[in-house]
């Protein structure tokens, strides 16, 4: 090497040393490093802080190896603007030869033999460097993984145990009593706290979402027994209101198909639905429920009620659409008679003995109850067949 050489590469490893200096000295001042040490860790966490605590140490002393050879470099090279040959040889020597010595017990683990007793090992000072920069990401990424666990989870499971206190409150004053979810929610709790806290590594964020949508799930359900106890005649006002709606749809579906049976020959003609008085009887059951203070109970059985008044009114709509589509089919066939009747007028075949027979076959079947509605469309379509596009297309056919 040249002078100007080794004074570039002591320069370099002089920088390296101390950004490594300031690298291992900010992680030994991480907040989440202080935390480990004053943890008690089991599992995973435990044998992973282990290494990475040991690779810490480790770091330091291969640090104190390199700055020794520094020391050393910067003594033998002085401030002289010359050296000898074997001041420039011992120099090289020591800055790119295997000039630095450790025992067996700094070498890492993955690299030791089972019968190398205590042999020392030598490495070059860059080769020393590559080993340290492995070492400290392997220990660094070990306190960021443990320090990302505590940031993102103990906030969650904080606002977690909130949830569940509130929800534990709600159902005491409810005087339901705890529901079972509840209580296995809290043993969840329990055990994620005492993972995130013993073995932080070990907890996931799927662990950490179970149990929110487990407590979401309990809330609603909760609040859902609340709003019944807070708005209980409010609701049932409205499901009174559901049942006249009901009622209302049940006599227009009555008479929509009572019509169609004197109107329209329809063997398919869906019935209605016919009501009795067990809606009523079981709006009934929901006050007493209400009065006997059983909420979760007069909950189910009114979202029980709601379900199949809703499902019966929606079925109700659908059969009276059904037989309304009837007439409408029939008072569509009627339209459509009289359009081709005004037709045949415009093209001056009103007289026309043939057209104005099958007129009146389509017009007495559309007009004389009840209508087949099939042999109805069978009448009118002949009828707009036989008419003619001009009064000379009808002259032709003759």
């Amino acid at each position: 090497m040249t002078i100007q050489e080794i004074d570039s590469t002591i320069r370099r490893l002089r920088d390296a040393a101390e950004q490594i200096s300031a690298n291992l000295l900010e992680l030994e001042l991480d907040p989440n490093r202080k935390l480990l040490e004053a943890s008690d860790l089991q599992g995973e966490s435990a044998t992973r802080w282990g290494e990475a605590s040991a690779s810490h140490a480790q770091l330091w002393q291969w640090y104190s190896l390199l700055d020794g050879l520094l020391d050393r470099a910067s003594g033998l090279r002085g401030t002289r603007t010359r050296l000898s040959d074997s001041q420039l040889a011992e120099l090289s020597a020591l800055l790119q030869g295997a000039s630095i010595e450790f025992s067996s017990e700094q070498v890492p683990l993955e690299e030791r033999a089972l019968f190398a007793g205590s042999q020392a090992r030598r490495c070059t000072a860059d080769d020393l460097l590559a080993r340290m920069s492995v070492e400290f990401d392997r220990s660094k990424t070990v306190v960021a993984a443990i320090g990302r666990a505590w940031d993102t989870f103990v906030p969650r499971m904080s606002a977690a145990r909130a949830t569940l206190d509130d929800s534990a409150e709600l159902a005491r004053t409810l005087g339901d009593g705890e529901p079972s979810e509840l209580d296995l929610a809290r043993r969840q709790l329990t055990q994620l706290a005492g993972a995130l806290s013993k073995d932080p590594l070990s907890v996931s964020g799927e662990d950490i979402e179970s149990l929110e949508t487990s407590l979401q799930a309990i809330r609603q359900d909760l609040d859902g027994v609340e709003e019944v106890r807070r708005e209980i005649d409010r609701l049932l006002l409205a499901a009174h209101d559901l049942l006249a709606e009901l009622r209302r749809a049940a006599q227009e579906g009555k008479t929509t198909h009572e019509e169609v049976l004197i109107k329209i020959t329809a063997a398919a003609a869906p019935e209605p639905l016919g009501l009795d008085s067990a809606l009523e009887r079981q709006l009934e059951d929901v006050a007493e429920l209400s009065r006997r203070a059983a909420w979760r109970e007069a909950r189910a059985a009114l979202e029980q009620w709601r379900t199949r008044a809703r499902s019966l009114l929606d079925q109700e709509r659908q059969i009276t659409a059904e037989n309304r589509a009837l007439l409408e089919t029939r008072g569509e066939l009627r339209g459509l008679l009289d359009a081709y009747q005004a037709k045949a007028k415009r093209l001056g075949l009103i007289e026309d003995p043939e057209l104005s027979g099958m007129f009146d076959q389509a017009h007495d079947a559309l007009y004389t109850a009840p209508t087949d509605l099939g042999q109805a469309a069978e009448l009118v379509g002949s009828y707009q067949q036989a008419l003619p596009e001009s009064p000379s297309a009808r002259e032709v056919l003759r």
